[in-house]
């Protein structure tokens, strides 16, 4: 079988999208029986072999500020490359116009066809822009977007889903094509023996003193508002340090909120994945402040090294965190709550709590669980469509 995802949520400096599909290629570099091909968006059409697959950089234009993200525009190159790779199985990552670019390049080809929910996109980004309309205007827009996720989500096979949180929001918007398949964690690379101290101290952590961390893109809809609000009450804690290790449109803000504590501190983009991993297991405490995680990779990778997590009470990393039963949630979008968790959990025994995380973390994530449940679910609708793909040349 051969599977073609199709995706501009990819990026080079991504976060859970990039590491879904890294992941995936490593997974069918595994399993040479199948094949993977990417196609995702660049500045330029450049196609590339990597063990795993063959992944396409298509012409897209650039969609964020700084032109890490863009959107896929060049259909004729989308429509080639389908055509000369036959895939079995097309999987789509983002319903504004990848989906649309699929259906038409890949129509009658017989291929099964997946939407996969990486973004709660009607929530996280609709709702917050139209949040200061009368309500008689802004909500009637993000409903309309809500009838959008279920007139697009409907046309697949199938709906990937990696939280309860997200499959039943989805279903609440009337879809009932929806697969539920958590994402993985790579347990040997995230572990809490990568801790080092001598990192700690590099990040001006003294013995007996503690390290929070955030890893994850600065957007609004990680919450960064109400992470920059508690880093005021934060930065002021004696013996209490902060590390954020990402990039985004709100870096500006961040780093202006960040200025006035010297013991805040930001590390930009982290591409090493061995110091990412020492940098997990070197804190204390991990905040995911979002409360529209459709997954929350970060939370499990830190689950995984050891370290308890203060979460959301909304969205799939605050389902993980309440399954795991190693940390604390506070109030969606409540910085002040959010400030009160993370004493409760520093107050409380973190060795304990971070057994529990790892534990918890070794019985329940595994990206060949992941890759294995999904590939295996491709398979079985391939078997009842037939033959498999054949596009017309």
């Amino acid at each position: 079988m051969k599977v073609c995802d199709i995706s501009s949520f990819y990026s080079d400096v991504g976060g859970g999208v990039r590491t879904y599909h890294l992941q995936k290629l490593a997974w069918f570099a595994r399993h040479p029986e199948h094949e993977y091909v990417m196609i995702v968006a660049g500045p330029d059409n450049v196609p590339a072999r990597e063990p795993g697959g063959r992944v396409y950089r298509v012409r897209g234009v650039p969609v964020s500020r700084r032109g890490h993200y863009r959107q896929l525009a060049d259909y004729g190159e989308i429509r080639r490359i389908l055509r000369e790779e036959r895939p079995d199985v097309i999987e789509v990552g983002s319903a504004y116009l990848d989906c649309w670019l699929a259906w038409a390049a890949a129509r009658d080809s017989g291929a099964v066809f997946s939407g996969f929910y990486h973004a709660d996109f009607p929530d996280s980004y609709i709702a917050p822009a139209v949040s200061g309309l009368p309500a008689g205007l802004g909500r009637p827009f993000v409903n309309w977007w809500r009838h959008y996720v279920n007139f697009v989500y409907r046309r697949f096979d199938i709906t990937c889903v990696t939280s309860r949180y997200v499959e039943d929001k989805l279903r609440g918007f009337g879809l009932r094509n929806t697969f539920l398949v958590p994402l993985g964690v790579d347990t040997e690379r995230f572990h809490p023996r990568e801790r080092d101290e001598g990192l700690r101290r590099e990040l001006g952590v003294a013995p007996g003193q503690k390290l929070l961390l955030y890893v994850g893109r600065f957007w609004s809809e990680k919450g960064m508002d109400v992470l920059a609000f508690a880093m005021e009450a934060l930065g002021r804690r004696p013996g209490l340090h902060l590390a954020l290790a990402g990039d985004g449109a709100l870096l500006d803000d961040v780093r202006a909120a960040a200025a006035p504590h010297p013991r805040i501190r930001l590390l930009g983009f982290v591409s090493d994945a061995a110091r990412l991993a020492r940098l997990y297991a070197s804190a204390d405490v991990f905040l995911s402040p979002g409360p529209y995680e459709t997954f929350g990779l970060t939370t499990v990778e830190a689950l995984a090294s050891g370290v308890p997590v203060v979460a959301a009470d909304r969205g799939g990393a605050g389902e993980t965190v309440a399954a795991s039963g190693a940390g604390r949630l506070f109030r969606a979008h409540d910085a002040r709550d959010m400030v009160r968790r993370i004493d409760e959990l520093l107050g409380g025994d973190l060795a304990a709590l971070g057994r529990r995380a790892r534990d918890f973390a070794e019985r329940n994530y595994s990206w060949d669980r992941t890759f294995g449940r999904l590939v295996g679910r491709y398979v079985e609708l391939c078997d009842a469509r037939g033959s498999g793909a054949a596009l017309a040349a």
